[in-house]
């Protein structure tokens, strides 16, 4: 009788872990199905909203397709230290907002140098070696470049070399 007790005693237990078991069971591949769902509906799985989505997506692709990039000769200048002399050797590409054939960069090249050149050599090698230095000269290099073009602008200006010595 001892044996009978005991072992009714270890069967609610067992019975007990087991619908744990089968409850953390259940409810784990109910959060996988339901991140399923979630993820095919988000992820474009209805046919009417991948269609909607598509047009968007085509739409958005040409309104940021970049220009064609030019290169300008690279610059090798003094810069304005007044303790010491330095130089900055500066390759720079420009893009076009639109293709060259419908811009006069061509004819302005000269003008858009001579531009850069005189603003390049008024700076110092301190504000240039800087990340904000570069990015204040990149907006003053296309707010010079913009203001020599007269058809056309430059949407964008890359630095390829940047050399202080």
């Amino acid at each position: 009788m001892a044996e009978e007790e005991s072992a009714t005693q270890a069967d609610p237990a067992n019975a007990g872990s087991g619908k744990k078991m089968l409850v953390l069971g259940l409810l784990g591949i109910l959060l996988l199905g339901g991140g399923g769902g979630a993820a095919w509906f988000f992820m474009g799985g209805a046919k009417e909203d991948s269609g909607k989505h598509a047009k968007d997506t085509h739409e958005d692709e040409h309104v940021t397709e970049p220009g064609p990039v030019v290169e300008l000769d690279p610059f090798l200048l003094n810069l304005a230290d007044r303790d010491e002399l330095r130089f900055l050797k500066v390759s720079i590409k420009l893009e076009l907002d639109r293709p060259e054939e419908k811009t006069d960069y061509q004819n302005k090249i000269p003008a858009i140098r001579d531009a850069l050149l005189v603003l390049l050599s008024s700076k110092e090698s301190q504000l240039l070696r800087t990340v904000n230095g570069k990015k204040r000269i990149r907006e003053e290099i296309l707010t010079r470049a913009n203001g020599v073009m007269s058809r056309g602008k430059v949407a964008n200006v890359f630095f390829t070399d940047f050399i202080i010595q």
